[in-house]
């Protein structure tokens, strides 16, 4: 009987939304940065999220639609996978009128890279840690936010427009939006 009780017990719908897909993007010391990301959250306000994305500098803008070879510039850019663990507040303020919720979040995480092209013994694992505030309306979660990591483009010193960068291990911080979708 026991047995029973717990299989009815699994197949119920708690009514969270366990599953997210995200992007962000936003600007960094270095230049830009966009991910692309799926969360799983198995309790309401803590969740697993995978992120893959990239980092590069800004191209100057007489260099937009052109080639390296017509430039002569080298643009550093890298991608990287990122894990994190996800922990949320619980509804801060409901904005009654469009029945939303604001929520604080924090993002402590790894990332993996490989270097930029032509790095040297660039590091490939970093500390990762982004916070902010979103809002969520029904499935819809729009995001801004700020991060720290020790992830540098420059990692390894690889050729970057202006040659090669005075120093490649350093404190990068971002400003970032996204949006994400619950399913």
């Amino acid at each position: 009987m026991p047995l029973s009780c717990i299989a009815q017990s699994l197949k119920t719908d708690d009514g969270i939304k366990h599953w997210e897909t995200s992007f962000i993007a936003g600007l960094n010391t270095d230049g830009y940065q966009f991910d692309f990301g799926i969360v799983y959250f198995p309790l309401q306000f803590t969740g697993i999220k995978l992120q893959l994305g990239a980092n590069g500098e800004i191209k100057e803008f007489g260099d937009w639609g052109k080639d390296e070879l017509e430039t002569h510039h080298h643009y550093a850019t890298r991608f990287k996978f990122t894990s994190s663990i996800v922990l949320r507040s619980p509804r801060l303020i409901h904005w009654n009128s469009q029945d939303a919720g604001f929520y604080l979040f924090a993002e402590p995480g790894i990332s993996l890279s490989p270097g930029a092209r032509g790095s040297n013994h660039a590091d490939y694992f970093n500390w990762d840690f982004k916070v902010g505030i979103n809002m969520q309306i029904d499935r819809f979660i729009l995001t801004i936010g700020y991060g720290i990591s020790d992830f540098s483009l420059y990692s390894g010193y690889p050729t970057n427009h202006w040659g090669n960068p005075d120093k490649d291990k350093y404190i990068t911080h971002s400003g970032f939006i996204g949006g994400a979708y619950k399913f």
